[in-house]
């Protein structure tokens, strides 16, 4: 945990992409203090002619749906919204204006972990 879905309405380069994934898991790691070991990142391009946005066809996104674990501090996702979306601006060159971070809390006896224990039968 977390669990990160990472959604693009632009086919990227294969160095982007790893770049885009690298970044993210690393500034999960940071902000949110997360074990490496416990982070899963996905990454879903949506094919041109699939999105809208604000009425602009095909305009470029970023999506990271993340679920975590309930018991971060405000504080702690408004950082990791900001970086990420810093993040995505690097690794992508896609706009600040185009990312967006949608943050889902879990209580610990909803998520399951490793052995088919909830994430509380595992002590988080």
């Amino acid at each position: 945990m977390p669990f990160v879905t990472v959604i693009t309405t632009q086919a990227f380069n294969a160095a982007q992409k790893k770049a885009l994934l690298q970044a993210s898991s690393d500034t999960i790691q940071t902000v949110l203090k997360a074990p490496v070991e416990s982070i899963r990142i996905t990454l879903h391009e949506v094919g041109r002619g699939d999105y809208i946005c604000a009425g602009s066809f095909d305009a470029p996104m970023v999506l990271f749906d993340i679920d975590l674990i309930e018991g971060r501090s405000e504080a702690m996702k408004a950082e990791l919204i900001a970086e990420l979306s810093r993040v995505a601006e690097e690794s992508l060159g896609v706009s600040q204006e185009h990312v967006r971070t949608r943050l889902c809390d879990f209580p610990s006896m909803n998520m399951g972990m490793a052995y088919g224990k909830t994430a509380k039968q595992a002590g988080r």
